[in-house]
């Protein structure tokens, strides 16, 4: 049973301070949406082949999940103007370095080493923003409104990051430029969102010395499921990255790869609008659950198609259980986590959905060298399957023991 929210999108955005804050964090996020793409055409293009992009992928994924809660909890405690700018050039610094790295043929290492290093450094830009929603948001209707527009939105800019992409590499040096605007559009969005005039919280208080202090909104056992979940979706996510551009070579022609990441996102962007625009009765883990078997069944679906429209329609289906199950996962960590530690719980469903698509880019990557592309896809959609049946157990276990509590006393 649905019922129709009465905020508008455009009361989210009317509220004061948005627009300042949220425009920057989209040109920063079409870094995002480009990077990816682009480090994988680059160094596709040396001797390395798809095991080596997939590496340099996956360590730039590994070093952005690492890492992400702690920068999420420096911006709490210090503040988004003292923290993002030394990770924007951080960020930018690793992807000129992969470019010097590629173009003068440096061992693999060192473009792996590299793309580490970027991911370690990647401005925590949503994050932000979703804890400036967050304190602007009057009501939690406007809240949950707010998150859907930027979700969705963010779909739309992984609609443009990949067709920037595939037009960039028609052009003399084109996944070079493509890597290079990645790094200047990751500078300048943070820079915008540095200088936005938007309201302040109030300092975070600091962590007790003890265990519980120290590991954040994870001691909250709710919390894991969600994240496993949402470990899945990543999955398919990476997944279908890779896939785009398998398909893209077997027909000749790598930029195909940027249109069918596109109508990837323009499904994710419905899916997002629709979702976003209701209220549901459904638990939240039994609604994500849901979501990340879909996307997994229509994952599988995309592996064997070989016409161009077949596979955008099928692009297209995968995409619409993405922004949903993200939108899902920001309201389970904003109804977990206590106010003072929402930022970082916020951080953590990307965390789990950063860690998914790393894993399939590594083992993507790898698998895609030596079996068919069918054959590697199924082995991602049967992990990603494996990470919803934990998140499954998990919650199992949870209310069973809740269950057990009062017969103990």
């Amino acid at each position: 049973m649905v019922s129709g929210l009465r905020t508008t999108y455009l009361d989210v955005l009317r509220l004061p301070y948005a627009l300042r804050a949220f425009l920057p964090t989209v040109v920063g996020k079409l870094s995002f949406a480009m990077v990816s793409l682009a480090l994988l055409l680059l160094v596709q293009e040396g001797p390395g082949g798809f095991a080596l992009s997939g590496a340099v992928v996956g360590g730039f994924g590994l070093g952005n999940v690492v890492v992400a809660p702690l920068r999420a909890r420096l911006v709490d405690q210090y503040g988004a103007r003292r923290v993002l700018p030394g990770l924007a050039l951080g960020y930018a610094a690793g992807l000129f370095g992969i470019v010097f790295a590629v173009v003068g043929a440096a061992p693999g290492a060192v473009s792996v080493l590299l793309g580490v290093l970027s991911g370690l450094c990647t401005p925590p830009l949503g994050a932000v923003m979703r804890g400036v929603w967050a304190l602007l948001s009057p009501t939690e209707e406007y809240r949950a409104r707010a998150y859907s527009l930027d979700a969705v939105v963010e779909e739309l800019v992984f609609i443009a990051g990949p067709l920037l992409v595939s037009l960039t590499v028609l052009l003399p040096h084109g996944p070079t430029t493509a890597v290079v605007a990645s790094a200047a559009a990751g500078l300048l969005g943070t820079v915008g969102v540095v200088l936005a005039p938007v309201p302040k919280p109030g300092r975070a208080e600091r962590r007790a010395s003890g265990w519980s202090g120290w590991v954040g909104p994870l001691r909250h056992a709710r919390i894991w499921p969600v994240l496993s979940a949402l470990t899945a979706v990543g999955l398919v996510l990476g997944a279908i990255e890779l896939l785009s551009t398998a398909h893209g070579r077997a027909m000749g022609n790598s930029s195909l790869a940027g249109v069918l990441l596109a109508f990837f996102a323009v499904g994710s962007a419905a899916g997002g609008l629709f979702y976003g625009s209701r209220t549901w009765a459904a638990p939240l883990l039994l609604r994500m659950t849901f979501l990340g078997l879909a996307a997994c069944v229509a994952l599988l679906c995309a592996a064997g198609g070989s016409d161009l429209v077949v596979l955008i329609v099928l692009f297209t289906v995968v995409g619409l259980f993405v922004a949903p199950s993200m939108i899902t996962g920001y309201l389970a960590a904003d109804e977990i986590a206590p106010i003072e530690e929402r930022t970082e719980a916020s951080t953590l469903i990307n965390t789990a959905v950063n860690a998914g698509a790393a894993l399939a880019f590594a083992l993507g990557g790898a698998l895609l060298d030596s079996v068919t592309i069918t054959v590697s896809t199924v082995l991602m959609a049967a992990t990603a399957a494996a990470f919803i049946v934990v998140a499954v157990l998990l919650a199992a276990l949870m209310q069973a023991g809740r269950a057990r509590a009062p017969l103990s006393r």
